[in-house]
Parts: C-alpha cells; sequence; structure tokens
C-alpha cells in the first residue's frame, strides 16, 4: 500500500464534500440542542451519511438521538466519535458542531479507501455536556469490539494529550418546613439557610482541596416566595478530580458540608451522585500516529501545558475499556475560554470550519495508520492494558 498517496486521496476527499460538511456544521450551529435531545442534530448527520450511501442504525443503544453505521468488516474497528450535543444558555459553546461534523467527514474519507483492510465505524454520540452517553453506549456494547476510538475536541489552543478530570455529579436537596416568614417563623424550618450553610462550607473547602481538582455547582431551587420559609432548596454540583482516590475522598468532605449544614438547622438533606465520568487516559501510540499527522498538515501539537487542567468528558469511560484520542484542536487563535458566548460565536467562523476540515483529515489519516499497521494496533493495546 502506498500509504502516502492513500492518505492524499482521503484528504481530498474531506475537501470535496467540505462545502456540504460546513452547511452541516452550521446549521446545527443555529439549532442547539441539550442533552438526549439533539434530534435535528442527528437527524443531518445521520441522513447525509445515508445519502452517502451508507446505511445508518438510528436510536443506537437504546438512545434516541445515538446512531451507529460501519463500514468494511473484520478487524481492526476503528471507531469516530460524533459529538453534537449543546450546553443551555451559551448554545455550541464547546463546538460540538464541527467535532460531529469531522467525524463524519473523516468516516466518508477512510470508508472511501479503505480496502478490505478492517472496519469504520461511526458511533453518534449523544449527551456528552451532562448525561454520560458514551457510558450508555459503552455498556450497549457499541465499543465492545473497537481496536481505536478516535475524536478530536474544539479549544481554543492545540494540545495533543489534554489533562481531562474525572467528574461525579451530585444532586442536593433541603427539606425543611413552610411557615408565614413574618406571622410565624419560628414554625418553619428553613431549607434555602440549610443549603447556604452547606454552600459556605463548601467554599471554605475548596481554598484547601489540590489544585488539581476542582468542585462548583449551582443552585437549582432556592424557595418559592420571600414571604414563605422554604421548605425546599435545591442545588447541584460537580466534583472533578484527575485521580480517582482523590476524587472519592473528595466525594466525602463535599457532602460532609451538607450533612453539617442540615444538622445545624434541622433540615433533612437528600442526595444522590451520577455515574463517573472517567478521566481520559490518551493512548500514546495513537497519539503519536496523530500528532504525525497533524504535522504533516502543517499542525504540529503541542503535549500538555505545565499546571493545564481541562474540563470532563464521557470520552474518559471509552479511554477506560479501549484505546482512546481526545487532542485539542483551536478554532480561534485569541484566547476564548470554552462555555462562553464568545466560544459559540467563534464555533461558526471560517477559522472553526477549516479547523473542522483539517481534524477530519487527522483523523482519518490516523485510522488510515491502524488500518495498515498491525504493530501499531499491538502497541496501542499494550499501552492500553499497561495505563489502565
Amino acid at each position: 500500500m502506498d500509504l502516502a498517496a492513500v492518505k492524499t486521496r482521503a484528504g481530498a476527499l474531506v475537501d470535496a464534500r467540505g462545502e456540504e460538511l460546513d452547511r452541516l456544521s452550521l446549521a446545527i450551529h443555529a439549532r442547539p440542542e441539550l442533552a438526549y435531545e439533539e434530534r435535528f442534530a442527528s437527524s443531518a448527520l445521520a441522513d447525509y451519511v445515508e445519502r452517502e450511501g451508507t446505511p445508518v442504525a438510528r436510536g443506537a443503544g437504546g438512545l434516541e438521538t445515538a446512531f451507529v453505521a460501519d463500514a468494511g468488516s473484520g478487524a481492526p474497528v476503528v471507531a469516530f466519535c460524533a459529538e453534537y450535543d449543546a450546553l443551555p444558555g451559551v448554545g455550541h459553546a464547546c463546538g460540538h458542531n464541527v467535532m460531529g461534523t469531522a467525524a463524519v467527514g473523516a468516516f466518508l474519507a477512510v470508508r472511501d479507501v479503505l480496502q478490505g483492510s478492517g472496519t469504520i465505524r461511526l458511533i453518534g454520540c449523544p449527551a456528552e455536556e451532562r448525561g454520560n452517553g458514551k457510558a450508555a453506549l459503552i455498556k450497549a456494547g457499541l465499543f465492545g469490539d473497537v481496536d481505536a476510538a478516535l475524536m478530536y475536541h474544539a479549544g481554543d489552543h492545540d494540545e495533543l494529550d489534554p489533562l481531562m478530570l474525572a467528574l461525579v455529579n451530585l444532586e442536593i436537596e433541603m427539606h425543611g418546613k413552610a411557615a408565614h416568614a413574618a406571622a410565624e417563623p419560628q414554625a418553619g424550618v428553613n431549607a434555602l439557610d440549610g443549603l447556604l450553610l452547606g454552600w459556605s462550607a463548601l467554599s471554605a473547602l475548596r481554598l484547601v482541596i489540590r489544585s488539581d481538582s476542582r468542585v462548583h455547582g449551582i443552585i437549582t431551587d432556592g424557595g418559592q416566595a420571600p414571604n414563605i420559609i422554604p421548605e425546599r432548596a435545591a442545588a447541584r454540583l460537580m466534583v472533578r478530580s484527575p485521580d480517582s482516590a482523590y476524587l472519592q475522598e473528595l466525594r466525602g468532605r463535599v457532602l460532609g458540608c451538607f450533612n453539617g449544614a442540615a444538622k445545624a438547622t434541622g433540615c433533612e438533606l437528600r442526595h444522590s451522585w451520577s455515574e463517573t465520568t472517567e478521566g481520559v487516559l490518551t493512548n500514546g501510540p495513537l497519539a503519536e500516529a496523530f500528532a504525525a499527522n497533524a504535522g504533516a498538515l502543517g499542525r504540529p501539537m503541542p503535549r500538555r501545558r505545565p499546571a493545564d487542567t481541562h474540563g470532563s468528558t464521557d470520552m474518559g469511560n471509552v479511554s477506560a475499556v479501549v484505546p482512546s484520542l481526545h487532542p485539542i484542536l483551536a478554532i480561534t487563535s485569541d484566547a476564548t475560554p470554552g462555555h462562553s458566548h464568545a466560544f459559540a460565536a467563534a464555533a461558526a467562523l471560517p477559522g472553526a470550519l477549516a479547523t473542522m476540515r483539517l481534524g477530519a483529515k487527522a483523523l482519518a489519516h490516523t485510522a488510515i495508520d491502524v488500518f495498515s499497521d498491525p504493530a501499531l494496533v499491538q502497541r496501542a493495546w499494550e499501552r492500553h492494558n499497561a495505563t489502565r
């Protein structure tokens, strides 16, 4: 196999579909949808793949807005993960509109150059921002035969091996007793006071936790009216760390803030923890292949900057079970924080679309490396098993 010629052809196929990929990305950007509600985005991507001649199984893994498409047969199996959900209030401020579309472009390009070398798979993954969609797809078996899972994430700088934190969500409810806030306050138990006392303890805790870990959240219910002692107050918190053992310790300390507040105020505390989003394990051999391919396309990939910490992603759950890749590619040349209105705006600009096409090519070329080099698959699995 003339590897360079195959990669050149795959890149040309991405470019040939460039205008349609741009339209798809901008259409998804214009209609942001939250976790598990991505009906337009998932349908738009799946419809396009079907128009390009590959059947798509929708509702994959029992999730309405998930889908899967396969081309080729046998091993190895390389999966491109497409994300397309948005954030409340700020839309596509994580750039999933370009990421999901890039995965489609990479899949179609590799499909068209694949010559009996294995199976290429496109997995439409809902609910990355909230809901752990990939964890559900893992349980449903969509990654069971996968040898390499590939995607990139949009950002404001390039980074080959970002530190993505393990995450667990905590839902807090304080329950008290309603009463007239002016006439008979002594008859009530103030759930909001209980919640705020716990929140104050949490703020103090945040000053003394490890610098690579995070605790943050929002109050989702502060009562119904100012003249009623609140009988219910609620909050949603996120607890993050790159260290799973320390994450366990933090869970206990965070919950302890609210347990103590409940006792102090006479409230009843109710809580629930989500499933854990695992930290991303960047697979070294796959990362090296991606870096070489991106560099050949004019995009050198720097490694993680010291003390850099990013968010969390359910791609971490995938990386715990199969060799995986999750680099960051900048969609803007300006320092623009993710999850901001400015980043959402950047995700629809020409620079983001250009990065989408480059990302699709680099992912496609990395998949071609996997198909052409059995030793790369072996090294990837060896590193995965050692790291896991």
